[in-house]
Parts: structure tokens; sequence; C-alpha cells
């Protein structure tokens, strides 16, 4: 079984080798293949507090495994006139070490459209399909092979009411089958809406209020989870100088779920500070507080989330990135019964590195650590894990701009 599947990714990058030989770009087309080999060892692959908590869940005392990922892919750009089509599809393929039964296969396809009428008309239509491993660390101790199907619907329509004001609206509808323990046809469905007024007439400075609706399920839940949620902004972005910007946002968000299963009533908002001290050094620094749907129990949580990213370019080939965040987690509300989480508080530090090196134009290698640590007022939720890992990536280069 492993030498056929070593023959027939073996194949595949032989095809994607020769397509990366043979395409060119015609017209206004632009058709960008890409393959890439990702190998990472994570400490804690099941994000469990202990050897004796893996033990329990899976009958093995070990956390830790090494993975290889081989990712074969594509995308396409097509511009006429003001017009712009656009599409990603890609494959993947994970094999693991250790514990086998996690090796799988995982998929992405994505279109869209980004349309312009007269000068006052624009908007965009964006679809996507996804399949992927679910994430063990919201999946309440569980550490079977779980795969998520997840679906986009994307509408867009803006106008310039005047060359100072200007209408955003979207619809966004988001299905997401997400199997659990017990209940394998458990997922969510929502649809948003949202609609946002701003005013451009300063050259440096935007402002304007925004109000957006969603109206959501738990599907197949024990538990009654339907749910609708209204959130109502001021936002604001200005361009200090041309090296230093800020953005943000505050408002207020009510979220009702029947039963009083997952009821939030709270201040959000976000700031951010963007600064870029050179050609090669650039900073980021923001604070989040939002309120977001929790599949892992079917209620809600209220994060609230402080990051910095540094950012240096130190040659044409060589960047470096640091990233750094803690976020503060309060649950809220269950439609799965047994998953505890009512009165649950988190606390989740993260660290990230990464290292590019375009080796040539079309080759990058990509060496990386993160790390991640999660503090629970219920210590069955406490884990932490480190991640090491590199990858090769070799892509068809964009042609130059025209």
């Amino acid at each position: 079984m492993i030498a056929l599947d070593k023959r027939r990714w073996a194949l595949s990058l032989a095809l994607f080798f020769g397509i990366l030989a043979a395409q060119t770009s015609y017209g206004g087309s632009v058709f960008l293949p890409y393959a890439s080999e990702q190998y990472e060892h994570n400490s804690n692959v099941f994000a469990l507090p202990n050897s004796t908590a893996a033990f329990v869940a899976n009958g093995d005392l070990r956390l830790s495994d090494s993975d290889l990922k081989t990712v074969v892919g594509f995308e396409e750009d097509y511009l006429w006139d003001r017009q712009r089509l656009y599409s990603t599809v890609e494959g993947r393929y994970f094999r693991y070490d250790h514990f086998d039964e996690l090796s799988h296969y995982e998929y992405l396809a994505k279109a869209g459209l980004d349309w312009k009428l007269l000068s006052a008309f624009d908007g965009t239509f964006l679809g996507s399909f996804e399949r992927y491993m679910a994430s063990f660390a919201n999946r309440d101790t569980q550490t079977a092979l779980a795969i998520n199907l997840e679906r986009h619907a994307i509408g867009k329509f803006n106008v310039g009411i005047s060359p100072e004001w200007r209408l955003e609206t979207s619809v966004d509808y988001h299905d997401l089958d997400a199997p659990i323990q017990g209940y394998p046809n458990y997922g969510l469905t929502e649809t948003t809406g949202l609609v946002a007024l701003k005013y451009l007439g300063f050259s440096n400075l935007t402002y304007g209020i925004s109000t957006d609706y969603i109206d959501g399920k738990y599907r197949n839940a024990p538990l009654i989870g339907t749910y609708n949620q209204t959130d109502v902004d001021l936002t604001a972005a200005y361009a200090a100088t041309g090296l230093s910007s800020f953005d943000g946002s505050v408002g207020h968000t009510q979220r009702n779920q029947d039963l009083n299963q997952g009821n939030v009533s709270a201040i959000t908002g976000a700031l951010g500070y963007s600064r870029r001290f050179s050609g090669k050094t650039s900073v980021r620094v923001g604070y989040t507080r939002a309120v977001n749907s929790y599949i892992g129990a079917g209620g809600s949580e209220l994060d609230s989330t402080l990051n910095a990213t540094f950012n240096y370019q130190a040659t044409f080939k060589t960047g470096l990135a640091f990233g750094f965040s803690e976020t503060w987690s309060k649950f809220t509300g269950q439609t799965i019964p047994g998953s505890d989480i009512l009165g649950r508080r988190d606390r989740s530090p993260a660290a990230t590195f990464k290292l590019n090196y375009q080796v040539t134009r079309w080759m990058l290698i990509q060496p990386y650590a993160n790390y991640a640590r999660r503090s629970s007022n219920f210590e069955l939720y406490n884990y932490s894990g480190t991640i090491i890992g590199v990858e090769v990536l070799a892509k068809k280069p964009a042609p130059p701009a025209r």
C-alpha cells in the first residue's frame, strides 16, 4: 500500500512538472500550477493534557507523531476588460508515521468573479468547497479521525453613491458538515447578511457604520440549536503617513440561541495598527473581541485576542516572520450532551516563526515552528504542543504585471 501511494504521488508530481514546463499564459489568462511536500513533527497531535489522557482516549500513551503532506494544485486568473475570473483547485494527502489511522486526503475547489459596472457599481461572487481534517483542539478530547466538509457561497454588491459615500452589501451562505463522536450527521448552517455605509470624503480617513445579521442552526444536534446574531459597529480607518495606518471598529453583538443555549450580549470590536519601518521591516499589532460559534459543543464563545506580527525581508530571497497571540475565551451554551463547557474559560497563548527562502523563481523553502498552549478552568482542556516542520514549494512564477 505504501509503495502504491508513492507511485501514485510520483506520477502526480511528474504530471505537474510536465504541465509546468509546457503551460504558457495566453490572452488575459494566467495559469499557475504548483506542488509541495511538507514534513512536520507535532509533539501533541490530539491536544491532550498528558499521556494518561491519551491512554484513556485511545489506549496509547504516545502524544507525538510526524506526518508528510503532499499537495498538488493550480491557480487560474483571467482578466477580461474590468472583470476578473479566478479559481483554485488543490488536492492534499497526509501520511502519519505512528497514528496511521489519521492518514487521509483533502481537497479544495474555489472560484470567484470580481465585477465592475460603470463607475458606481462593483461586487464579487465567490464559491468554495473544501474537505479537511477537523482540529483536535476544538473536538473535546476525541482522538478518532473526523473529516469536515465546508461550503461557502458569497455575493457582494457595492454602490458608489457619490464620490464621498459608498454602500457595501453582502450575503454569505455557510454550510459545514462536522461529525463528532455519536453524531455523524452533525453540522452547522448559517446565512449572514451585511450592510455598511462608508464616508470617503477625507484623504486619509474613512469612517462609517455597519450591521450584519446571522441566521444559523446546528444541524442534527440532540437539542434545539437554532440561533440568530446581530452586530452593529462604528468603523474607521486612518492612514497617518505613508508608513503607518490605524483601523478599528466598536459596537455591540447580541446572540440568541433557542432554550437560552448560548445567549450572549457584549461590546465587541477591533483595533489595529500597522507600521512599515523600511522596505524590509514591518510590524502589525491588533486586538479583537468577537462572538463566535463553538462547533465542538453547539454553543457560542466570546473571544478576546491580542496579536502581533513582525516581518523582515532580509534580501530578495530571504524573509522572516514572527507572530504572537493570546486569546481569552468564555463559553456559553451547548446542544451536545456531555460536552461540559458551561462556565468554561480558556487562556490560549501561541507563537509562530517562519523562514522563507526563495531558492529560484519557482522554488520556495519554508522552515517553520509553532507553539500553542491552552490553560482552562476545566483541567481536561489543558494542553501544550510544539510543531516543527519544513515545506518545499514548486510553483510556476506569475508573469510581470502589465
